[in-house]
């Protein structure tokens, strides 16, 4: 897969179901803006740089033309689970996770149908998304408007 690792921050911009059942994805890398003053909420914060979504950033699709279900959580309320490794690159493949234990007692997918699950965790700046699937899915690589 061509997908940054690293220290590389990731917006989620766009979610969506082409057809039933097949999830896409649309992420855009942020870049530094400019120094200026950063207000919030009427509070002045001081100088920063914003992390902005420019015609310079990368952008990548992540699709899975099948899954079996996924969830969004807002990045501000993600916990780490007990005894479970820390998340690693922005897509990491979970194993024994409490998303996993869910899908189980919630639906009757299993290794046998529709086949052995996987455990995808897409990690952003602004969502975490999790994904149980038949296989991971393709990567590629878009101009930053798509």
């Amino acid at each position: 897969m061509d997908f940054p690792k690293g220290s590389i921050d990731l917006y989620v911009t766009h979610l969506s179901e082409p057809a039933d059942n097949e999830l896409r994805i649309v992420v855009a890398e942020g870049v530094l803006g400019e120094q200026t003053d950063i207000k919030f909420a009427g509070h002045d914060l001081g100088q920063g740089r914003p992390i902005e979504i420019t015609n310079a950033s990368r952008s990548f699709v992540i699709k899975w033309d099948s899954y079996v279900t996924y969830a969004v959580r807002n990045e501000s309320y993600w916990k780490e689970e007990a005894g479970e490794p820390p998340l690693g690159d922005h897509l990491d493949r979970r194993h024994g996770s409490a998303f996993q234990r869910y899908v189980s007692e919630t639906t009757f997918a299993d290794d046998e149908y529709p086949g052995p699950l996987e455990h995808w965790s897409l990690t952003t700046l602004n969502h975490i998304v999790d994904v149980i699937s038949v296989g991971p899915p393709r990567v590629t690589k878009v101009h930053s408007s798509e």
